[in-house]
């Protein structure tokens, strides 16, 4: 039976362990790239990342030492993926057969490698298994497996050791996710109705979990709305949404072609009869079939008021209190286990191995772009790369981290008329700011200084005289990245070279770029002014459009996002005139220039 749950494994997820890396992946790649001394290294470790995330060992640390050790080659980072999920399924398998102990000393082994075998066909594996950026679920699931493990080896043999390592292992899962903070529930609900006797040893742990809480929500507090926590009925309608998702295919979706009922009708069959199960165990006296469900709702509670951000993979971890009941019963049943088995298996494979499938498609194109760009890079080494083609999947997946900078490029774009043909999600980003305006294009390609490729298909295609023969907007853009050298055109004399992804100003500097379509849009922009420019207190940055009187306004922290009223005058101009201007500059020790401030992105909108 062990050797069937491991060849399952493997058929069932082998295009995961051979897929590449694609969106969050590349951001957590290039999380080391700014690290050049021991405190950078501490704060790229430690400091929250990711809507306010502190994960040291299954983001920051496993993707820094992969990334140094292994570079691109995504193959070592699944294999490790891979071997703690291996150990998931063998703590998954040990667990379930000490919950259902057929008599003193004699182990139910089939109830655990059923529960392992249920556990794996569910598409809720798709994600932690094929993408390494959602590493953390699968480290958490073995930092939480492996604590209730030891638990038990203490509840058995009342050895201290397991005790202390139980401890151990405890602290160190929230290094992994901040689902850790549940085990304390956990570990007080098994002994409740396991070994009451070792209940009040629990009880510490949830002031450990509760102090955790605190701190790293005052140090790393959720960063955006998508995030936000709402206490609501809603709660209950996300909970049932996890739940069809725990029983059936994730999003309710299978590429079979079904009537609309039967998914519904499954789903309502398995939940019916996992509910008779229980039920039947209750009235045997048999009050050890309810820690199963409190694992399921503990481990699932943390995520149930984002409203907002309701994943697949959320029930990636609960769904083993689930598996451990279907294990049960099929230990326990000949005949109606088997059969309500066959059922889920029928709701929930198909769609497992199609989005394996597609998660390993979507990754194989991202990495043809990547290794396409690199070799045009090679080709053009002086010119900027414009990238036609780049639809929905493929932005998402393989535009929107920046893969582009782990292999040393900052300056490709994407064409204008791409932004049209890109889904968009606000949540997640901005399409806007990787598109090349109309007018910058035109400028660039007069100026032989970029080449353009079709993405559409394996192999990239150049296109660059084709595309430059067709008619296209002249007129200046309503965004400017400053850092971009095809923007330069746009900048007046006063401008220090880029530096990267910024661009320093002196006192003053001028730029222009085209004025609102409509009244009521502002000048936003966006930079940042170092520390020992604000040692003197605020600094003033005062804007002025088309000669308007001048705007000022106070710059107070180093990263600043400001907005400025753009006068009337200026609506609906082919060209307005800006000037900017600073309070006051410095003079760093290993650097001649007067600096002002630095400046990422101006926009009207």
């Amino acid at each position: 039976m062990a050797a069937l749950a491991s060849a399952l494994f493997l058929v069932l997820y082998w295009p995961a362990l051979t897929a590449w890396f694609r969106a969050d992946d590349f951001a957590w790649l290039g999380v080391g790239l700014d690290v050049h001394n021991f405190h950078d290294f501490l704060s790229a470790l430690f400091s929250p990342k990711a809507q306010g995330t502190i994960r040291p060992w299954s983001e920051r640390a496993f993707f820094m030492a992969g990334y140094a050790l292994f570079g691109l080659d995504a193959l070592p980072f699944h294999i490790v993926v891979f071997v703690t999920q291996f150990a998931n399924l063998v703590l998954v398998g040990s667990i379930g057969a000490r919950m259902t102990e057929r008599r003193p000393g004699g182990l139910r082994h089939d109830a655990g490698l059923y529960a392992a075998i249920l556990w794996l066909l569910n598409s809720s594996l798709i994600l932690p298994l094929g993408w390494v950026a959602t590493y953390n679920q699968v480290m958490c699931g073995f930092f939480l497996l492996l604590a209730l493990h030891l638990l038990m080896r203490y509840t058995e043999t009342g050895r201290t050791r397991y005790l202390v390592w139980q401890w151990i292992v405890f602290l160190l899962g929230f290094g992994a996710l901040e689902l850790n903070l549940v085990y304390p529930a956990i570990a007080a609900a098994y002994t409740w109705f396991y070994a009451r006797k070792y209940f009040r040893r629990t009880l510490p742990m949830f002031a450990v979990s509760a102090a955790y809480a605190l701190v790293h929500f005052a140090v790393a507090p959720p960063r955006s709305d998508y995030y936000a926590m709402h206490f609501t009925g809603a709660m209950l309608r996300t909970l049932a949404k996890y739940w069809t998702w725990s029983i059936g295919p994730t999003f309710l979706e299978t590429p079979l072609h079904l009537p609309r009922w039967v998914l519904p009708a499954g789903i309502a069959i398995v939940s019916l009869a996992l509910l008779a199960f229980v039920v039947r165990k209750l009235r045997a006296g048999q009050r050890g079939v309810l820690f199963c469900l409190v694992w399921y709702l503990a481990t699932l509670a943390p995520v149930l008021p984002l409203r907002d951000h309701i994943t697949e993979y959320y029930v990636y971890l609960p769904v083993v209190g689930l598996a451990w009941l279907g294990g049960w019963a099929l230990a326990e049943s000949r005949v109606a286990a088997p059969a309500i088995a066959l059922l889920y298996a029928f709701l929930v494979v198909p769609e497992t191995i199609a989005s394996t499938a597609w998660n390993h498609r979507v990754s194989t194109r991202a990495r043809d772009l990547v290794e396409g760009v690199a070799q045009a890079h090679e080709l053009h080494p002086t010119k900027s790369i414009l990238l036609e083609g780049v639809d929905t999947d493929l932005f998402w997946n393989a535009i929107l981290d920046r893969p582009f900078r782990l292999i040393g490029l900052d300056h490709v774009y994407l064409t204008p008329e791409s932004e049209r043909r890109i889904e968009a999600h606000p949540a997640l980003g901005n399409v806007a700011e990787y598109v090349l305006p109309a007018g910058a294009v035109d400028n660039a390609l007069k100026g032989d200084a970029v080449v353009v490729y079709d993405v559409r298909g394996p192999r990239l295609r150049n296109i660059t005289s084709v595309y430059a023969a067709l008619p296209r907007e002249t007129r200046l853009p309503l965004r400017v990245d400053l850092a971009s050298p095809l923007t330069q055109y746009l900048l007046g004399p006063e401008w220090y070279p880029a530096d990267g992804d910024h661009r320093w100003m002196p006192r003053r500097a001028t730029l222009r770029m085209a004025g609102p379509a409509a009244g009521g849009q502002k000048l936003y922009l966006e930079g940042q002014c170092p520390r020992e420019q604000l040692r003197q207190g605020p600094l003033t940055l005062t804007v002025t459009v088309e000669g308007a009187p001048p705007a000022p306004n106070e710059i107070r922290e180093p990263v600043f996002h400001l907005a400025f009223t753009i006068p009337y005058t200026a609506v609906g101009k082919p060209e307005m005139q800006i000037a900017l201007e600073v309070s006051r500059v410095f003079r760093p020790a290993d650097d001649p220039r007067d600096l002002g401030v630095v400046f990422g992105v101006i926009e009207v909108r």
